[in-house]
């Protein structure tokens, strides 16, 4: 059976082959994004992955004036609005007890090494598929190297602002990346989180000036998205 989901218009995401319009990045994407924490929850006000979105795209097209670098900042998690923000510390505790499990089972380090593998290539493809229709209906090329690697590289200074802005002092050393990573030049100095109404509304807003084509596709104006 294919695995598909509701989405909040009522239809039906197929993951194996999904599809969007340019409309479903503002009712789906967006909106999605808007409710969908970051940290899982584990901050004092909820800071939304739309926020983080939106932050990071006004960094980069401050800093390089690259609007297809931006755009491509403002969507890097939008697969996150179907299958969900899991925090990386708990992906690493995953991958880490199923090596201790797999290695019991079969009693080989490789099998295991092999097995978890397998289940993490799996998920990146499907997140990988659900980047490249999003793609497409925003009217971006898949990123280049030197994009894709100028996206994560802004994720890390997003991390290490949050962990700024919004964390209490750290109990231990984050990952060492994050700790290296100078943070964002934000518009108004510091991060406050954005209800999600507003976080709705900046993505969207920043998604029309980003992809002017996907926006008049959707119907969207600048000043509608600029509320």
């Amino acid at each position: 059976m294919t695995a598909w989901a509701q989405t909040v218009t009522g239809r039906a995401l197929v993951y194996e082959k999904p599809v969007f319009t340019a409309e479903h990045l503002f009712t789906e994407i967006g909106h999605g994004l808007s409710l969908i924490a970051r940290f899982a929850g584990q901050t004092d006000i909820a800071y939304s992955v739309a926020q983080h979105s939106v932050l990071m795209a006004e960094s980069a097209l401050d800093e390089t004036g690259d609007g297809e670098l931006a755009a491509h900042c403002l969507l890097h998690d939008g697969h996150e609005a179907l299958i969900g923000d899991r925090p990386r510390p708990m992906a690493e505790a995953v991958a880490h007890e199923a090596r201790i499990r797999c290695a019991a089972r079969f009693a080989s380090q490789a099998a295991a090494a092999v097995v978890v593998a397998v289940f993490q290539d799996a998920e990146a493809r499907v997140k990988a598929r659900l980047d490249a229709a999003i793609w497409k209906a925003a009217g971006l090329d898949e990123p280049t190297s030197r994009i894709a690697a100028l996206v994560k590289s802004y994720d890390l200074r997003a991390l290490a602002t949050e962990k700024r802005d919004l964390m209490r002092p750290a109990p231990r050393p984050w990952n060492e990346r994050v700790e290296a990573s100078p943070p964002l030049r934000l518009r108004q100095g510091r991060i406050r989180p954005w209800p999600p109404a507003i976080a709705e509304e900046r993505f969207a807003a920043a998604l029309t000036a980003l992809c002017p084509d996907a926006a008049k596709a959707a119907g969207r104006t600048l000043s509608e998205g600029a509320a």
